[in-house]
């Protein structure tokens, strides 16, 4: 979403990957800083933090060790997308590029992006075992492959197990059921679990993939955005009625923080990590924080409760394009295919940064929480939201516009529709 992130959102800083991939250090990970021109031995690599002393930073260093590619990583810690825009459009941008899965399609209609299509076919890349709305994420409609998925990082809900047993409420589902879990039994548990004054429920709207998830799981047949992208379509009853009922949940169920309470930077972990939040939506990226932070409880993972239509969730694809006038393209393929390896792959899942793209990956998760095998089941129960051509620019019209419903002043039905022309203006304007 985000990312997106964030958007199919990479829960970047606040609202992307807690433990987000970018760049590493020039020292780390190269001898030296200059790519020269046309060297397959070496590329440059621009993302959009450090990572140093992580999962990416140790996947890159194992494959400099295999492939003798010397990657040259330049971390842009701030105003990424500022630095992107400049160097994707310069004569000589970086060999590869972390890129927003939202500029996927506009930055494809500008041929700023190669075509991975003649990698693909060359190398005859066996892609069966990744999963398939992810690996087509970054196709276009002529067939061109602009962009690259290394992992994904889907969501579900992290819960208290100790509180519920407190309470005496039963645990969620251990496998993907709805068994006893739709959004009435989510409501009733959350107004069990709920302390007025000490501790709340659930949270369920500050992670933004919440939107695609819970309108499509409520029966809206695409969710924020139509399928070909160009009508906004979060504003339709079914996905603004599943707005209103995330919101309901603190407005008249009073079981789900304030959002005036949530705005300070990962408030959602600090509460649920101190006891006052029983359950929260979030990625699997947000693991290793509570792997190290909690202390004094068990904490679990459960699907999403089961909505009137179905019980879907939605992924984080993380993204990476190679630029079209990139000098070295070979070489930043090669890391690419190198990252969605196993062995590539396997680095990111057992460091719990985010899940492989190929299947045979997931073998390397490990507890805690106990049933943390319920994220490889979310691959077969996965939704994403459909590309336009600017995605951002529609999220910067309707997302301040929530604040009203978030605060208890509006209802979702009214603030949509009321978006509904200036966000369609949006995404089609050329």
């Amino acid at each position: 979403m985000s990312t997106t992130t964030m958007s199919t959102e990479t829960r970047f800083s606040r609202r992307t990957l807690i433990a987000a991939g970018g760049a590493t250090t020039a020292a780390m990970l190269t001898g030296c800083g200059m790519t020269a021109k046309g060297d397959k031995k070496s590329m440059t690599f621009l993302n959009d933090s450090d990572v140093k002393s992580t999962p990416f930073g140790k996947a890159i260093e194992a494959f400099q060790k295999k492939s003798g590619i010397t990657v040259d990583v330049q971390p842009v810690p701030s105003d990424y997308d500022t630095k992107f825009r400049t160097v994707l459009s310069s004569s000589k941008p970086p060999d590869l590029i972390k890129i927003n899965d939202d500029y996927v399609r506009g930055m494809s209609r500008t041929g700023a992006l190669m075509d991975l299509n003649d990698f693909i076919k060359r190398d005859k890349l066996d892609i069966s075992h990744f999963p398939k709305n992810l690996y087509n994420f970054p196709v276009q409609a002529d067939g061109s492959h602009t962009a690259w998925v290394i992992a994904h990082s889907p969501r579900l809900f992290y819960y208290n197990v100790d509180v519920f047993k407190e309470a005496g409420v039963p645990l969620p589902p251990t496998t993907w059921s709805s068994d006893g879990w739709t959004w009435q039994d989510f409501t009733e548990t959350a107004k069990k679990l709920t302390i007025p004054g000490k501790r709340f429920g659930a949270l369920v709207y500050l992670d933004t993939g919440f939107e695609q998830t819970f309108a499509i799981n409520n029966g809206s047949p695409t969710g924020i955005f139509s399928d070909d992208g160009s009508t906004f379509t979060l504003s339709e009853p079914k996905a603004a009625e599943a707005i209103q009922w995330a919101t309901n949940l603190t407005c008249v169920d009073h079981v789900q923080p304030a959002w005036g309470d949530l705005q300070t930077a990962d408030a959602d972990l600090q509460m649920f990590t101190q006891g006052r939040l029983a359950m929260f939506f979030s990625q699997f990226s947000t693991l290793p924080y509570l792997a190290q932070n909690v202390k004094d409880f068990t904490f679990d993972v459960a699907p999403p409760p089961a909505g009137p239509a179905d019980q879907l969730t939605e992924s984080s694809v993380v993204t990476y394009a190679i630029p079209a006038k990139a000098e070295n393209p070979d070489a930043a393929w090669e890391l690419l295919k190198f990252l969605t390896s196993v062995e590539g792959g396997k680095i990111f899942v057992e460091g719990n940064m985010w899940l492989g793209m190929d299947d045979r990956t997931l073998d390397a998760l490990h507890s805690p929480p106990e049933h943390v095998e319920l994220f490889a089941e979310a691959v077969k129960h996965s939704t994403l939201p459909n590309q336009t051509n600017n995605t951002l620019g529609a999220r910067d019209i309707y997302r301040p516009l929530l604040d009203d419903v978030y605060t208890c002043h509006k209802q979702a039905s009214d603030v949509l529709t009321q978006a509904k022309p200036r966000v369609d203006a949006a995404l089609n304007q050329k």
